[in-house]
């Protein structure tokens, strides 16, 4: 690490423990850990690419949403359709509290697709849409500080994993290209799949746990069969991971000029942090760039 490997980074405390880490278990000594352990996870929305004013995939799906009430008119009468026909913010910008809904929204969004045909329309949406306040691609609304973050523990040994509440196959049409992380390394929730005659269908179903809360240690143990040496978060939902890692590091979105600044969601987590000690990164105060 002769360079400065976190250019987009400000001096601080956050880069500090961040460097000093990777040192500490990449030298030999107390703290060293093999490299075939070096396991690390990140949360995908709010930690490395903006989730706000909302989530990317849920622009995604509102789409779809809006193709099939048109096709079939009596969807408008229910939930989550009738909120997004009616222009209820309120209801939407709360998702996460209708679970039910949303999980029934999503799943009936792109059932009976091949997976190749779900893929060919999420590249369609990421080629063509952009941010609504940003007024970029999508593709470039990933925080350029957590980009480095990824290619610095990737120099040092670290096998890097995505492990989004969003959609793992959503997520994977782009990891390689904005991240350059292979999408078998893409852990996300998912819908159930069918095969038939040579094909994999989606179906309407959601794999349980969903890959949020205490279902990331879940998934990742599943997938890896390691617990993660270091973990990156946001919200409440990543707290579970976080707990799991050697490192916790968690970003606080504190930026409103240059990105948005809110700790809806995430109350929890950052009054864990300073129990446990993790390392919060304050995007005003310690990214030198955002994007």
């Amino acid at each position: 690490m002769s360079e400065d490997p976190l250019r987009s980074w400000r001096p601080g405390t956050a880069k500090e423990a961040i460097l000093a880490f990777v040192r500490e278990v990449t030298a030999p000594g107390e703290s060293f850990v093999p490299p075939a352990e070096r396991i690390a996870t990140f949360d995908n929305d709010g930690t490395l690419w903006c989730e706000k004013p909302l989530y990317i995939q849920a622009d995604f799906v509102f789409r779809r949403w809006k193709e099939m009430v048109q096709a079939d008119p009596a969807k408008a009468s229910e939930q989550p359709y009738k909120a997004l026909v009616e222009g209820d913010r309120e209801w939407l910008s709360h998702l996460l509290e209708h679970v039910p809904e949303l999980l029934k929204g999503v799943g009936e969004a792109f059932s009976g697709i091949t997976t190749e045909a779900f893929e060919a329309a999420v590249a369609e949406f990421f080629a063509s849409a952009r941010h609504p306040t940003l007024d970029v691609p999508y593709t470039e609304v990933t925080y350029r500080p957590m980009r480095e973050l990824i290619a610095l523990l990737e120099a040092n040994g670290f096998r890097i994993y995505i492990c989004s509440g969003g959609g793992r196959d959503f997520v994977r049409v782009v990891s390689e290209q904005i991240y350059g992380i292979a999408r078998e390394r893409v852990i996300g929730s998912a819908s159930t799949l069918e095969y038939r005659d040579g094909e994999l269908y989606r179906t309407a179903g959601v794999e349980q746990p969903i890959d949020d809360g205490p279902g990331k240690p879940v998934h990742i143990w599943t997938r890896t069969g390691r617990r993660p040496v270091l973990a990156g978060g946001n919200a409440d939902g990543d707290i579970p991971m976080l707990q799991t890692a050697r490192f916790g590091l968690l970003v606080n979105h504190d930026d409103a000029e240059r990105e948005f600044a809110y700790q809806a969601g995430a109350e929890t987590a950052l009054a864990e942090a300073r129990v446990r000690k993790w390392t919060v990164v304050s995007v005003k105060n310690d990214f030198k760039e955002v994007f």
